[in-house]
């Protein structure tokens, strides 16, 4: 190496080093890119005709094993591109592009009077020639997929040529010349195999993503019509089936947690029920006498206020409550509410009513309940239809 002039060991140094990465990185490519792999093998040929140069005693030897490296490397190429779109050739090529290096090696050629020779020259101007015409094709059709292949060769081309034509003089050009087609054709190297992966791998990546997006947002949806189904079974389990109002459950609840959460607030529950309400299911039968609970839910609804609350206690019981009222206040709403049920026909029915109030009859819903149907066992005991309080003495 050191027998060689400094342009010819910087040539050296760019043709191992470039050489090397794209020869050793196409065993890393999938057989179905047979081109690219085409493409790296050819770099096989400048890479063992350097490593003859840099261990070759002889200056002139050395120095032509350089041209010939490139001279071939740019051949090579050549006829990949022609022959590419043709299968069968693909075995020929990558045994002459590892056979021709290798023969050389074996046989020990001597390219010194050829490197001389101007016809050379002439096939030099062809392949920039050729190249020149590719390259504005490529701009012309708008077909730039590998217009870095065709730059780094009409570089490369360009080098071999200065050097020929100069006779050694701007020795910097040349490996100007051939360090920048050598990054073109690495780059070129580059955006058709690891770019492409990368680019391959972000499209896959982004699909995956967008799949877990979907399949998080219909976990997402079918966790909402669960919790949906939920809430409607809870809410259903909250409501009597046949008149539509709260259960006994439900509504001892929403008086435990109003005692619970306004402790010095007054309220009155209302406990009435249907009288003589067996004698109606025995005497018009079972489906008269639901059709007396609902209208009789009906009538309840459009007597109370929007915020009092109607529940089924059980049977033909039921429970109005009646939140910042006092017993007096409670006493004619239900007064009223037994005078509508009292208008009732087909078949006419009436009912009858307990108020009790908290906290003066009870200190909670338990004490409340109790209150309440020992006043509605008084109205009973008065003869029905009737409104008693708790504390009324009884008539």
């Amino acid at each position: 190496m050191f027998y060689l002039s400094l342009e010819n060991q910087i040539h050296l140094l760019i043709i191992i080093a470039f050489s090397s990465y794209i020869y050793f990185s196409t065993f890393a490519i999938k057989p179905s890119l047979s081109f690219i792999k085409h493409f790296g093998t050819a770099f096989f040929t400048p890479l063992i005709l350097s490593v003859m140069s840099f261990l070759s005693l002889n200056k002139e030897y050395a120095s032509s094993y350089l041209f010939f490296a490139e001279f071939i490397l740019i051949t090579s190429l050549l006829f990949i591109l022609l022959v590419e779109k043709s299968g069968d050739f693909s075995l020929l090529i990558f045994f002459l592009l590892y056979a021709l290096p290798l023969g050389v090696v074996i046989l020990n050629l001597n390219f010194d009077s050829f490197n001389r020779s101007p016809v050379f020259d002439l096939v030099l101007s062809l392949y920039l020639g050729i190249i020149v015409i590719i390259i504005l094709s490529c701009i012309f059709l708008k077909r730039y997929r590998r217009i870095y292949l065709y730059l780094g060769l009409f570089l490369i081309s360009s080098s071999l040529l200065v050097v020929h034509l100069t006779k050694n003089s701007n020795a910097f050009i040349a490996p100007a010349l051939k360090i920048s087609g050598y990054i073109f054709f690495s780059y070129f190297f580059y955006r058709s195999t690891y770019f492409q992966l990368e680019k391959s791998n972000d499209i896959k990546t982004a699909q995956l993503n967008r799949i877990n997006q979907s399949l998080q947002q219909e976990v997402a949806r079918r966790v909402e019509a669960i919790e949906r189904s939920n809430r409607r079974l809870i809410e259903k389990n909250k409501i009597d089936e046949l008149t539509g109002v709260y259960t006994k459950k439900t509504i001892l609840g929403f008086i435990d947690d109003t005692i619970r959460k306004k402790p010095d607030k007054e309220l009155s529950i209302l406990m009435f029920d249907i009288d003589n309400f067996k004698q109606i299911n025995d005497t018009h039968g079972h489906l008269t006498g639901d059709k007396c609970l609902k209208n009789l839910v009906s009538i309840a609804r459009n007597t109370i206020r929007s915020d009092d609350v109607l529940g089924r206690f059980g049977g033909d019981e039921f429970l109005i409550i009646m939140h910042e009222t006092n017993k007096v206040k409670a006493y004619l709403a239900a007064e009223r509410f037994r005078k509508k049920v009292e208008t009732t026909n087909d078949p006419h029915y009436t009912v009858s009513i307990g108020v009790a109030s908290y906290p003066s009859d009870a200190e909670n819903v338990g004490e409340l309940i109790k209150a309440a149907d020992k006043a509605l066992f008084m109205s009973k005991e008065n003869g029905r239809n009737k409104v008693s309080y708790h504390g009324q003495e009884q008539d």
